[in-house]
């Protein structure tokens, strides 16, 4: 089988591993390596556990962090041990490294950019080099060249951006609920800087006005990250919709999307790294077993793209001003209450059972704030 995988992303170089290691011929199009890709990089312990075994002279370039520190913006916040530690990455290094390991499994990296692209596996580059493939994988990002030709662009509805800059020096692992831009501010530690951004729909606010808000709010609580000499970015965030149908439209008989072109990140937390590296090991699972990707949308579906509707149904609740005041002080006061949040970060506590497990935690909720409240006064 000859497939060739539009862009190196951490989801279409995972997917070129899975396949080169399955016996394929696989050809990998992006002229854009090596480059930084404006995101904060988290990389949470279920999406560690998909990577490619790490070889001895090549470790994974990624710094861990074991704890968040998450704010409602109304003045509470918590710090939240993780149970399994969040790695973060500058993407120009992790995307290199997991291209590397697909490069070393077989994999064909060419240096060009496809310019054209069909239903019928066809491909031409910059290059003006044309070429027939079995099966061509989007996994060109949020503005997916594939996406667009062969199922339209993502709505704009479905549209998250962020924007920001990376800082020098180091800071704690922060979250900050922003909830009149129904999104939130972040700090993550990469190994040698930080990633500071903000995130929102892309309707709530011009993205000027995000630029002048997250520098604002850094300048009073974290001034030494106000970099003025850092340039900012700016990048969209493609999620899917409450409808299954979001999710069913990524693929046809010779074709197929993954991670961001796919438009699988999710709608709340904006995690996309995950959902790119779990979409190409559902793919590369379909193409093995079946050797056409039909069958994989509807996989998809069941393996994660219902949480991600149920998200999408649950977006704006989850920012009302609220619910994120009420779930930080909670978790001031509640190890239980801790414990969801860090599982919502890390990606271990599903939509779908949210509300089951909250109704579970609410007996010990209320026993762990009157123990609170009876050692507080003592």
């Amino acid at each position: 089988m000859k497939v060739a995988v539009v862009g190196a992303g951490p989801g279409g170089a995972l997917l070129a591993w899975h396949l080169a290691h399955d016996g394929a011929a696989v050809t990998v199009f992006d002229a854009s390596h090596p480059r930084e890709k404006p995101c904060g990089g988290g990389v949470t312990a279920r999406a560690l556990d998909l990577l490619p075994p790490a070889p001895p002279d090549d470790p994974l370039p990624v710094r861990l962090v074991e704890t968040c520190r998450f704010e409602s913006g109304m003045g509470h916040g918590v710090d939240v041990p993780l149970t399994r530690p969040v790695a973060v990455a500058a993407r120009r290094e992790l995307d290199g490294w997991i291209l590397r390991r697909a490069v070393a499994a077989g994999a064909q990296h060419v240096c060009e950019r496809v310019t054209e692209v069909d239903a019928a596996g066809r491909i031409r580059t910059g290059a003006a080099v044309a070429r027939v493939f079995d099966v061509v994988v989007g996994a060109d990002g949020a503005g997916s060249l594939v996406r667009r030709t062969l199922t339209g662009p993502t709505p704009k509805e479905r549209l998250m951006m962020a924007a920001g800059w990376f800082a020098r020096g180091t800071a704690p692992m922060a979250v900050r609920f922003v909830t009149d831009l129904s999104g939130y501010l972040w700090l993550f530690p990469r190994p040698d800087h930080v990633g500071v951004g903000i995130c929102a729909p892309l309707a709530a606010v011009p993205t000027r006005r995000m630029l002048d808000r997250l520098e604002r709010e850094v300048a009073v609580s974290f001034p030494a990250l106000l970099d003025d000499e850092a340039p900012r970015y700016a990048h969209t965030i493609p999620s899917p919709s409450a409808d299954p149908r979001s999710i069913l439209e990524v693929a046809g008989a010779r074709w197929a999307l993954v991670g961001d072109a796919a438009a699988f990140a999710d709608p709340i937390t904006g995690e996309g790294i995950f959902f790119a590296l779990r979409s190409a090991t559902v793919l590369a699972q379909t193409l093995r077993e079946s050797g056409s990707p039909a069958g994989y949308p509807a996989r998809a579906l069941e393996d994660f793209g219902r949480e991600l509707n149920k998200a999408a149904a649950l977006r704006d609740r989850f920012y009302s001003p609220g619910l994120a005041r009420r779930m930080i002080a909670y978790a001031g006061r509640s190890r239980a209450i801790r414990g969801v949040l860090a599982d919502l970060v890390l990606g271990e506590q599903g939509y779908l059972s949210l509300k089951r497990r909250l109704l579970r935690t609410g007996p010990r909720f209320l026993l762990e704030t009157a123990a609170s409240s009876l050692f507080s006064a003592a």
